[in-house]
């Protein structure tokens, strides 16, 4: 345990965590608001899954997207389903986010850092998926911060207990999102929507691998500790 700094790394709320949640609820409010035809031309809320969602499978190949074909492996995070999976993904930020940021640095430096993580994760979670998408043939669209969020959990277990610590607070999140794609369909049928366990699951490995690599980058003496306790 990292016992002399776990008080400052675990209470603090810096202020690119209240700013990455301020954007994306904007952006989704934007988002929902244009679904709803409130406000916002319903074009808009179409222009922004064609920009930002992550599609995968036969049905999308090929699909235009506005601003590239690797934005949406990022802007997807912005996107979401609804007030709930956006106040749910919202307080998981605002829970995981502050020792991931200030472990990282609460100066420029360390916000960067920070976005570079969020994003590296939201890339690895996104890939899985459309991996997956493409590997069982089954077209699906995916949005939601949960994917990068989901690396925030081995970050966090790689600060309390180094490389252990972080598979033993990622398995309960891995074996949920397991279960998620045996009954999946299941679970659509009664829900109407499926959930993305594989940008899930794939978050989670782009934490466990990416973290310890910021750490050394921009953290080199906190990495130090961390590698004592492994």
């Amino acid at each position: 345990m990292l016992s002399g700094r776990r008080e400052p790394l675990f209470n603090r709320m810096p202020g690119v965590v209240v700013l990455m949640t301020a954007l994306i609820v904007a952006v989704s409010s934007v988002q929902l608001l244009s679904q709803s035809g409130i406000f916002f031309d319903p074009a808009l809320a179409n222009w922004m899954f064609d920009a930002g969602a992550i599609a995968g499978g036969p049905e999308f190949e090929g699909v235009y997207r506005p601003l590239g074909n690797f934005a949406p492996l990022v802007l997807h995070v912005f996107l979401h389903g609804g007030i709930f999976h956006l106040a749910m993904n919202m307080m998981a930020l605002v829970a995981f986010g502050p020792p991931v940021a200030v472990a990282l640095g609460i100066d420029m430096k360390g916000a960067f850092a920070f976005l570079l993580f969020f994003a590296g994760c939201a890339i690895a979670g996104a890939l899985f998926q459309i991996g997956w998408s493409n590997f069982t043939g089954q077209s699906e669209l995916a949005i939601g911060a949960s994917s990068a969020l989901s690396g925030f959990l081995p970050a966090i277990g790689w600060l309390r207990g180094g490389l252990k610590g972080a598979v033993r607070t990622s398995m309960p999140w891995v074996l949920i999102n397991v279960a998620i794609a045996v009954v999946g369909e299941f679970l659509a049928s009664i829900i109407g929507i499926r959930l993305a366990w594989a940008a899930h699951i794939g978050g989670v490995a782009g934490g466990l691998v990416l973290f310890p690599l910021m750490l050394a980058v921009f953290n080199v003496r906190l990495w130090r500790l961390v590698k004592r306790i492994q």
